[in-house]
């Protein structure tokens, strides 16, 4: 998001980001998007993957909410052609913003190699014209297969589109890839250390056993109940010493189909596995059936889950996927579920 140029916030979906807090601004000030779409889930019932403006963007202020038309859109084209007729400055430093960046270097012997991209964030490269793959910091893959068939004697062309800004501009030649390394982003846990979510006066709307084994598993309540607030509470697993997970999520409404998730919030959860990857809460409302909030091992039960879904809503069930391996590691056993109007109580 940039207003005049200038840029104010990015907007994470993973995270359920999708509002900003403008600053004062003059009148007639120009507020720009840049909408990147990236890949898209195609398995599972996360393949209707909704990227970018999905509907409408809206201005909220005390005179009340409207729509902002007459948009000019324009494409940031991946064709060289395109890429190649910038401004370049020469000796420019990195920024904190969406740039390219070109650079030549000289190559005596060409032949197959891996370029470095580790102090790169997100973004694309060309080499000698020819686009040769994305990048993103988080990884596993840290390395491009760079073909030497593609390269030259003497002067070659490398061009960066970088979304972010790198931590340095450079970029170095392997002789192997690096494929297996997870540089998750900050921890995104949603509880305060000392905090702790306070059930002892409240009373559950449904107790139960989830199914052994892999797939979803359906829950029907026997009756509709009015809630913002979803707890649940996982009471024990189905291997002794294993910890709790959910894949995805979805809460059914009173006609039996899934209410929307665009709204999700997490409020609270006891416990987030980021030690050994970024297993955190928001991953349960995420589209991806292969990601998943995970409790870290050796952490006993209870563990609890606190969504907020945005506004009161009529719900009928849920719908739970544990983790899609073999064996639905962290499959949880027994469970609890609360659901209320108002806000848990959080200590």
């Amino acid at each position: 998001m940039f207003v005049n140029g200038e840029l104010i916030a990015r907007l994470d979906r993973r995270r359920g980001q999708n509002t900003v807090k403008l600053p004062v601004l003059e009148k007639n000030a120009q507020l720009d998007i840049l909408v990147e779409a990236m890949g898209r889930v195609n398995f599972g019932e996360a393949i209707l993957d909704w990227k970018g403006i999905t509907e409408k963007v809206e201005l909220i202020d005390k005179k009340g909410t409207k729509a902002l038309k007459n948009w000019q859109v324009f494409n940031l084209s991946v064709d060289y052609d395109f890429v190649k007729n910038k401004k370049f400055a020469k000796n420019k430093e990195s920024v904190t913003a969406p740039a390219y960046y070109r650079t030549t270097f000289i190559i005596d012997k060409p032949g197959d190699v891996f370029l470095d991209m580790q102090t790169w964030s997100k973004g694309m490269v060309w080499v000698n014209g020819i686009a040769i793959g994305r990048f993103w910091e988080i990884g596993p893959q840290q390395t491009l297969f760079m073909p030497g068939c593609w390269l030259k004697e003497g002067e070659n062309e490398i061009i960066v589109l970088d979304l972010k800004g790198p931590e340095q501009t450079i970029i170095k030649g392997l002789k192997q890839p690096i494929l297996a390394m997870l540089r998750p982003e900050a921890a995104y846990t949603h509880r305060n250390k000392g905090e702790t979510l306070e059930l002892t006066n409240e009373s559950s709307v449904y107790d139960n056993s989830f199914a052994a084994g892999n797939g979803w598993k359906e829950v029907d309540l026997g009756k509709t109940y009015k809630a913002r607030y979803v707890c649940i509470e996982a009471l024990s697993p189905y291997k002794e010493g294993d910890n709790a997970s959910i894949a995805e999520l979805y809460v059914t409404g009173a006609n039996g189909k899934p209410l929307s998730r665009q709204s999700w919030k997490i409020v609270y959860a006891d416990s987030e596995n980021t030690r050994s990857g970024n297993h955190t809460a928001d991953k349960v409302f995420d589209l991806q059936e292969s990601t998943y909030w995970s409790t870290p091992s050796g952490v006993d039960y209870p563990h609890q889950i606190v969504i907020d879904l945005g506004k009161i809503e009529e719900i009928r069930g849920f719908r739970y996927l544990p983790r899609v391996e073999e064996g639905a590691p962290g499959l949880i056993k027994d469970y609890k579920l609360y659901l209320k109007e108002e806000p848990f109580i959080i200590k």
